[in-house]
């Protein structure tokens, strides 16, 4: 009886999503030491990595696919860092969907006519991916392989539909021929409607400042899981005064807390990132705060399949390495993420979260509880 209850479960709290961007300005740009800081060597790490065909990444197994992201996760906890371990495979014609933000915004020139990420994000053009460790394995058009199966991640479905598509039928998806026409595949319907991901307005117990209490302190009982990305838009210091402009441009600071599914990963995390709007082509995340500084706790069961559900606590805090630096535009951290060929999902029970921002002299800070 339990088994099925937990199957019920499973299936119940299933979901899916995706994609983001980011880039950087040259009158902002980090100090020479920080700069130093920045130059990320390839690190040779001693897993079976995948192979690169038709222009996605194929991976043998799921065990191979769990590999690596243990991998990127752990020897790779940085996002910059991520540009290291994908530049072996790039020399292989193969561009991920984080990469391809990057390029999208690298045109930073104030009349700029082309559209940033964000505005294409904003107009279903593009996927929107909170989590750059899986942006990083999935290609630009939306595909990874795992074994013997192609998943697609398209913008634009009015369900949130993602397809599993039999790989030997790789000649029809380079055709063009949309998936749902291709024999043997299977569509997930996902929580969404639309993508980009859903983005919510800031739930739970908001304070401005420090709290004090200990970041995995909770209360009362478990909070309604959400998916996407819940968070604000920050424009101002808490004293009231607007964040200067950058080159005659407005300035915001946005902070969101995710959780994401894409049939066989899922993930929760946290993040911080500066953007300065242009004058024709929507947000970039071009500018520098001076200082940026997190932690955050979270609590939840866990679900993959042939499994049961088990508890799990995941935090970070502003000792750990990276969340005390200068001169950032994108501050992130995945706090939990799991992988199975079928089914994974994070079901969420309380996710805590405090940070600090100082932006030429504008300071900022929010503590959430929920």
């Amino acid at each position: 009886m339990k088994t099925k209850i937990y199957a019920m479960l499973a299936l119940a709290i299933c979901g899916g999503s995706v994609m983001y961007a980011c880039k950087q300005s040259v009158d902002m740009m980090p100090t020479e030491l920080e700069n130093e800081k920045l130059k990320i060597p390839v690190d040779a790490i001693a897993v079976k990595e995948p192979a690169v065909a038709n222009g996605w990444l194929n991976f043998p197994s799921m065990e191979s696919f769990n590999s690596t992201m243990k991998v990127l996760h752990e020897k790779f906890e940085d996002p910059d860092k991520l540009k290291g371990w994908e530049s072996n495979f790039n020399k292989k014609g193969y561009t991920s969907l984080r990469t391809f933000y990057q390029q999208l915004d690298a045109d930073t020139s104030e009349d700029r006519r082309e559209p940033t990420a964000d505005s294409l994000i904003q107009s279903n053009k593009l996927l929107d991916c909170p989590d750059s460790w899986f942006a990083t394995v999935l290609s630009k058009d939306g595909y990874i392989q795992i074994a013997d199966t192609v998943y697609s991640f398209k913008p634009g479905n009015e369900k949130g539909e993602a397809f599993a598509i039999p790989a030997r039928s790789t000649k029809e998806i380079i055709a063009g021929i949309a998936p749902a026409a291709i024999r043997g595949t299977k569509i997930h319907y996902t929580s969404f409607r639309r993508i980009p991901t859903l983005r919510w307005g800031e739930v739970g117990d908001k304070t401005i400042g420090e709290d004090k209490l200990p970041i995995c302190f909770t209360t009362g009982g478990a909070m309604g899981s959400f998916w996407g990305q819940v968070g604000e838009d920050i424009y101002a210091g808490d004293n009231g005064d607007t964040f200067p402009e950058h080159n005659g441009r407005t300035v915001k600071m946005n902070y969101h807390r995710w959780r994401v599914g894409y049939v066989f990963y899922a993930s929760a995390g946290v993040r911080m990132k500066m953007w300065k709007h242009t004058r024709f082509a929507g947000w970039q995340s071009v500018t520098y705060a001076d200082q940026m500084t997190m932690e955050a706790c979270l609590k939840g069961r866990a679900v993959t399949a042939g499994s049961m559900p088990y508890p799990f606590t995941s935090y970070t805090s502003p000792s750990w390495p990276g969340f005390t630096k200068y001169a950032e535009n994108n501050f992130e951290k995945t706090l939990k993420w799991v992988g199975s060929l079928i089914f994974s999902e994070i079901a969420l029970e309380h996710f805590n979260f405090h940070w600090k921002l100082n932006y030429r002299g504008r300071i900022a800070e929010r503590t959430i509880r929920q």
